[in-house]
């Protein structure tokens, strides 16, 4: 049986307070604090209120229990921060912002502002997301991260400062874009943990806006930390939640169905990604760029966008004819603002022609992807450089092998 201490203690690993609990539940903190206490019956509909936020509520062994404990019984650290980022993942995702900014999460950047902050103040920031997302695009690096993260620290100050409602929602949205392209940079340099925390701090700032299609990109750059740290499955439960606002555009659906089914290859579940291939097939037939917001022409609809996405996931689950036709169609229609997608796509042609036995056309895709990494400062990138020189040797290639590593460490 579900006791008040075992709310209590889900509660605190979580890292919440009553408020933010309240925030989440809909109940009052008082009420809240009172079920904790004892001093009221844990129902099965407030029981089923904390499982939505927190997630399953553990229940220790009866020989073990502590009545008063106020302490975690069972978890680790990371399992409690983790949790804790889910609950605000899964009350986002329905347009419930916690119920203080989450900009603890940004070490504390946030500061008071005397000016009130008007449309000029808003569409600053979002040039300044605008400015940042272009360079980290094409080529990344700490330069870029450092001016988004002093246009953030910036943006976050206005959020305190008097201002309309209308401009508050566009300011929250605006926010919530450069931090969470300052999260994904900070993702792509190989800085998981604190790259889920800014990125769990833009969600919290997409949900106070009224972009859908921010929020969901948001937790699919969420979705892709978690199952980089080998929680495959928490990151096809955070798309799934995504996928359940009815309001995003189809080409952003598209794009979350894509790499939900990169997640289900990699947890093992390859029909469940078969079916999200399908499904972001069909989101394209009837996609309208037009519905989609300006950010997105950067990412979701620029050209060969989709195809990459797709490509990627179908290589990832062993259909290879089909991964090479979009991966090679992506080649083909990436601007040059796509400097590392392109190399992503172009790493895994050059295993798939090798594969083919095409062994020549396979080594000069690899020495061009190799010669265009020089300067790209990217932990993804490095991978996907290792994994295709794995599969050269694999092929039989040592030679050429050992030709890409001396070149990479020369550049």
């Amino acid at each position: 049986m579900t006791t008040g201490a075992d709310l209590r203690a889900a509660r605190t690993r979580a890292g919440l307070s009553l408020g933010q609990l309240s925030a989440r539940t809909g109940v009052s903190p008082g009420h809240l604090s009172r079920v904790e206490r004892g001093d009221r019956e844990v129902t099965p509909a407030l029981l089923h209120r904390y499982e939505l936020a927190l997630g399953p509520i553990p229940v220790p062994d009866p020989a073990t229990r502590t009545p008063d404990a106020d302490g975690p019984s069972t978890g680790t650290f990371d399992d409690m921060k983790r949790r804790g980022l889910l609950s605000v993942i899964a009350a986002a995702s329905v347009g419930v912002a916690a119920g203080e900014p989450l900009t603890s999460l940004l070490d504390g950047l946030a500061a008071g502002l005397p000016a009130r902050v008007g449309l000029s103040e808003v569409q600053a920031v979002e040039a300044a997301a605008d400015l940042y997302m272009r360079m980290d695009l094409a080529r990344g690096g700490n330069g870029a991260m450092a001016m988004a993260r002093g246009a953030l620290e910036w943006a976050v100050r206005l959020q305190g400062q008097p201002m309309s409602d209308a401009t508050r929602e566009r300011l929250a949205s605006a926010i919530g874009l450069l931090a969470d392209r300052l999260g994904w940079a900070t993702y792509d340099q190989g800085q998981i943990e604190p790259a889920t925390k800014i990125l769990t701090f833009a969600l919290d700032c997409s949900a106070r806006g009224a972009d859908r299609d921010l929020r969901a990109h948001t937790m699919l750059d969420l979705s892709v930390s978690f199952a980089d740290i080998g929680r495959p499955h928490d990151g096809v439960e955070i798309l799934r939640l995504a996928l359940g606002d009815e309001r995003i555009s189809s080409a952003e659906r598209a794009n979350v169905h894509a790499v939900a089914a990169r997640h289900c290859a990699a947890a093992g579940d390859r029909q469940a990604g078969v079916r999200h291939i399908g499904l972001a097939q069909e989101a394209l037939a009837r996609a309208e760029p037009a519905v989609a917001p300006d950010w997105a022409r950067h990412i979701t609809v620029s050209p060969g966008h989709h195809d990459s996405a797709l490509g990627l996931a179908l290589y990832e689950l062993g259909d290879h004819t089909r991964a090479h036709e979009r991966l090679a169609a992506a080649l083909e229609r990436l601007g040059e603002g796509r400097t590392r997608t392109g190399l992503r796509c172009l790493t895994r042609v050059a295993v798939l022609r090798m594969r083919e036995g095409d062994l020549e056309g396979g080594a000069s895709q690899a020495r061009r992807a190799v010669a265009q990494s020089s300067g790209v400062r990217s932990t993804r990138v490095a991978r996907d450089l290792q994994m295709m020189i794995d599969g050269v040797r694999r092929c039989g290639m040592a030679d050429l092998a050992r030709e890409l590593e001396q070149s990479i460490v020369a550049a």
